[in-house]
């Protein structure tokens, strides 16, 4: 018997389903949301087996066919009230696993819900962390900065050393100037 063969397990572990976008599938039902630029993010999840049967059993209870659709949520900031941005239904949630959606409006923080939808309205089963999304534009740049006074100082003394500096050659400039010069006696 070989080393290999005593590290082996005794029995055979089954290996995930494979999924199009990791390899292979976790056996946990989640749902993310990342951004991709201001106005688009991309929503990946995974179902197992047990909730879409859960699903289809909502479904069936309340006669409605079953509905998959990812609602994209949306706050100014973390204590703001969350309102729908976009909503976007879904041809296949079980075999799909990822889907861009794009957004109205840029900034804030956003998260996605996945659910199926009965008699018109949402019912959720799983939901992503908030996200930030950045903003459209650049950031201002004058302002009032808040602060604190340790990072003020560290601030103004990294400003008088630029200054103090500016006067030197950089080695941009040293390596683009063809004139050789004398080294400076130490």
């Amino acid at each position: 018997m070989s080393s290999l063969e005593r590290l082996a397990p005794a029995h055979p572990v089954p290996e995930p389903p494979p999924s199009s976008l990791r390899g292979r599938r976790y056996g946990e039902d989640r749902l993310y949301l990342l951004v991709r630029d201001p106005r688009t993010v991309l929503a990946l999840w995974e179902l197992t087996p047990a909730l879409h049967a859960r699903a289809q059993g909502s479904a069936r209870e309340s006669g409605s066919p079953l509905r998959y659709r990812i609602a994209i949520e949306r706050r100014k900031e973390e204590r703001s009230p969350a309102s729908q941005a976009i909503a976007v239904d879904l041809p296949d949630a079980l075999q799909g696993d990822r889907w861009y959606v794009k957004l109205p409006q840029s900034g804030g923080e956003c998260r996605a819900v996945l659910g199926i939808l009965i008699s018109g309205n949402l019912q959720p089963l799983l939901h992503s962390s908030w996200v930030p999304v950045p903003p459209d534009h650049p950031c201002a740049e004058e302002g009032a900065w808040d602060l604190s006074e340790e990072a003020k100082a560290w601030l103004l003394e990294r400003a008088r050393s630029a200054r103090a500096a500016a006067g030197a050659m950089g080695s941009a400039a040293r390596y683009l100037d063809p004139a050789p010069r004398e080294t400076p006696p130490r």
